[in-house]
């Protein structure tokens, strides 16, 4: 018995030691860690669907709420938004049909108080790539999208990002896409034309507005688009000829000698053809 007791007391002080050991690792592991890091901590939307046991809308309000409360808090501490993203997106796969949260979310992201950022607003993008799965009859979703590839992120990258022909690209396409959503004001299918033809997109302007024309059935919102094409058309009609006749100047450039006809007809002027064959007149005697 006794020895039994003596082994029972030395496992007990041995787990003892070891629980000490851990403690203090953990203390001085907890010491590295932001100081709200613990408070902060979000389960995975799965762990969280479990334990709502079906009340996943509920789950993703309670999310929502202290997404809410940190980003106050982060605002007031000046601090560093890290967990911002992974609350709204937990909550947002909580409840995808958690409207609000999409638009309201992104620009949480975005306004922080701090300089803008391209990391913030490619974060706010995925979270309203969320929103348009959906809901793909929100024309606001992909029109803030559009307007952030297009205008925001080229603005605050770097000059000789290679990202940004990509972005005007995908933003073009989210703008014009956007319009075609049943339902959108009336001003929306101008408003984006003349943004796409601002950045240099005159042919998707053009085609975008024959589009957005073709499905709307508002008589008011197709004159004002009729107004836009008929301005868009000319637009391209002057610079077709201001290329003419540029085309035209470097031909008459070309056969100065010439009368403006025959430099029509003859159009450039082509290289001198190369000869077939070289004759090797070195070994030739004369006759």
């Amino acid at each position: 018995m006794k020895g039994r007791a003596l082994a029972f007391v030395s496992l007990a002080v041995l787990a003892l030691a070891l629980t000490a050991r851990a403690l203090a690792g953990a203390t001085v592991l907890r010491a590295t860690w932001p100081r709200d890091a613990d408070a902060l901590y979000l389960p995975t939307a799965e762990t969280l669907r479990f334990l709502a046991l079906g009340h996943d809308e509920m789950a993703a309000d309670l999310v929502a709420a202290r997404a809410n409360v940190y980003f106050g808090s982060q605002i007031a501490n000046q601090g560093d938004f890290a967990f911002l993203e992974r609350y709204l997106m937990t909550a947002a796969t909580l409840d995808p049909r958690f409207h609000r949260l999409y638009l309201r979310g992104a620009a949480m992201i975005v306004y922080t108080g701090r300089d803008f950022s391209t990391d913030a607003f490619l974060a706010a993008n995925r979270l309203l790539t969320r929103g348009e799965r959906a809901f793909p009859g929100d024309w606001e979703l992909p029109f803030q999208r559009g307007f952030n590839l297009l205008f925001e992120l080229p603005r605050v990258a770097p000059a000789d990002d290679p990202r940004v022909p990509a972005w005007r690209e995908e933003g073009a396409e989210a703008l014009r896409q956007a319009t075609l959503v049943e339902g959108g004001p009336p001003w929306l299918a101008n408003l984006a034309a003349k943004m796409l033809t601002e950045q240099g997109h005159q042919e998707l302007a053009l085609k975008h507005l024959e589009q957005a024309y073709a499905v709307t059935d508002d008589p008011v919102t197709r004159r004002e688009i009729a107004a836009e094409l008929a301005k868009l058309s000319q637009a391209k009609a002057v610079d077709l000829l201001a290329a003419e006749e540029a085309k035209l100047a470097a031909l008459k450039a070309t056969y100065p000698y010439a009368p403006e006809g025959f430099a029509i007809l003859a159009g450039p002027r082509q290289p001198a053809p190369l000869p077939l064959f070289r004759v090797d007149t070195r070994n030739v005697s004369p006759e």
